[in-house]
């Protein structure tokens, strides 16, 4: 793929994430509505920042995808994919413990699992980065 076509796919999934967002916003619910827009806008600022450090470090003349991104990369992915499975572990344990009493939207459940993996991610990643 190249660069032009993941740029346009990338706005394209962005602009879809905004219009479900602003038609949440308007139709169904306020609160998720806002939450997607500002996804969308949380993800273009990140994406903007990323983008401006890699021109940085190639002006600079410096390999932005070197082994030690990957490395990292790979260890905390590793650790936050362990950190995950112990946490669904945990909810497991604790659903079947309490049984019905504690009731949750399956989507809403989804939805935190996933917020906190990509939170883990980012933790873990931000850990190896500083340690090594």
């Amino acid at each position: 793929m190249t660069n032009i076509r993941r740029t346009a796919a990338f706005w394209i999934t962005i602009a879809i994430l905004a219009g479900l967002g602003l038609w949440q916003l308007i139709f169904v619910s306020p609160g998720f509505g806002t939450g997607l827009i500002g996804g969308a806008v949380g993800v273009s600022v990140a994406r903007y920042i990323k983008q401006r450090k890699i021109k940085e470090m190639r002006a600079k003349g410096l390999n932005p995808y070197d082994e030690r991104t990957y490395y990292i990369a790979g260890k905390a992915s590793y650790a936050a994919m362990v950190s995950s499975i112990l946490l669904a572990a945990l909810v497991v344990l604790t659903g079947s413990a309490f049984g019905p009493e504690v009731t949750v939207n399956p989507y809403d459940l989804l939805g935190y699992c996933i917020a906190v993996m990509v939170l883990l991610y980012v933790i873990f990643y931000y850990h190896y980065n500083r340690i090594m």
